[in-house]
């Protein structure tokens, strides 16, 4: 198992910044984004909880409706993955080898 990095930022997930700013901000009710954008409740409530990454066809919906862009939810989308990635790896990924020099 990989020791673990400790982190000092976390990023904001996909739902961290839906609850934040257009459900609680916008008062924007979970069932409202869902008719919106043609998906279940269930769908945008494990969106929200982080049960449910962002696809790219998410994103084209979430932009649509919430007049965003697509790049917007899947930049916060790799930000979190990244960070989990890291976070899983963790010193190992600075033990592999540099095959290729800088240059």
């Amino acid at each position: 198992m990989a020791e673990k990095t400790p982190s000092l930022f976390t990023p904001p997930s996909p739902g961290e910044t839906l609850r934040r700013y257009i459900v609680d901000g916008e008062r924007i009710t979970q069932d409202e984004l869902a008719a919106a954008m043609g998906v279940s409740r269930l769908t945008v409530n494990q969106l929200i909880n982080g049960k449910r990454s962002v696809t790219a066809e998410t994103a084209l919906k979430l932009a649509r409706v919430l007049r965003t862009t697509p790049e917007f939810w899947l930049d916060l989308q790799r930000s979190v993955d990244m960070h989990e990635a890291k976070e899983s790896l963790g010193r190992s990924l600075e033990r592999m080898p540099v095959l290729r020099r800088a240059r």
